[in-house]
């Protein structure tokens, strides 16, 4: 299948600190698809993005990082982890996932997206231009092989690595020393403490200044309630919420 939403938000951690990927809305077809038409209608605007690129990586970081809480909250949503095909409407594959995910490594060693503007549509253009402004900070360094994998996940995608198979992506230098027979039985990179089955401790603690309610919808049936549940996709599995019904594995007496 092709997940379409491949991004931070979308990549968990489970009890033992194990990457769990979650939702699925896009790739069922119970989620609305990404917003192309809204960016694209907007490339006729000037580049407003002047200031941004000034800044240096820390500052670019902290920018990033403040911007994207208000966009968590947004119907539009970031186009940052976005292939750049997927926008082009002429037809993707699976590869598109792999691009997404280049784009995660390359925010999670240098601090923030490589395509990141003020403006979604300042992102949009730097996606599509991807050949001109992806490019890595000399003040951030990182691995040859790490840019080298980077570069390979972000490039045209019949040229992108995990085009023949996920093996040309695990026999990477990159990941030369990666155990990938026995990855989850060995300790997690992350070490994760859960005190109960509902403890938020390992949550981002984010101030209720930061959230911001979004300003009128044009969404169609936008209750003013359904804000908060923004993003989120849900399906009803009538054989688990019919009243009475008890799940099998919480029966007693079941292994």
């Amino acid at each position: 299948f092709i997940h379409r939403d491949i991004k931070p938000d979308n990549l968990l951690l489970d009890s033992r600190g194990h990457v769990k990927l979650s939702d699925f809305g896009l790739c069922t077809g119970l989620k609305k698809a990404h917003r192309t038409e809204f960016y694209r209608n907007l490339t006729h605007n000037p580049p407003s993005d002047f200031s941004f690129q000034n800044m240096n990586s820390k500052r670019k970081a902290e920018t990033w990082k403040k911007n994207r809480r208000q966009l968590a909250y947004s119907t539009v949503g970031t186009p940052d982890y976005i292939a750049p095909e997927v926008f082009m409407q002429t037809g993707y594959n699976k590869l598109c996932d792999w691009w997404s995910l280049g784009v995660i490594m390359y925010e999670m060693l240098i601090g923030y997206p490589p395509f990141c503007s003020e403006t979604p549509q300042e992102t949009y253009r730097k996606v599509m231009n991807w050949k001109e402004t992806l490019v890595f900070p000399p003040e951030v360094p990182i691995s040859e092989k790490a840019k080298d994998l980077i570069l390979r996940y972000c490039t045209d995608a019949e040229n992108r690595v995990g085009a023949a198979s996920v093996e040309e992506i695990k026999s990477h230098a990159f990941f030369e020393s990666v155990d990938w027979e026995h990855i989850r039985e060995r300790p997690a990179a992350i070490s994760i403490e859960i005190k109960s089955i509902d403890d938020t401790s390992n949550f981002d603690d984010f101030p209720e200044s930061d959230i911001l309610q979004p300003a009128n919808s044009t969404e169609p049936d936008f209750k003013s309630k359904d804000w908060v549940f923004l993003n989120y996709t849900y399906k009803r599995f009538e054989g688990l919420t019919q009243r009475g019904t008890i799940p099998t594995y919480m029966k007693a007496g079941k292994a």
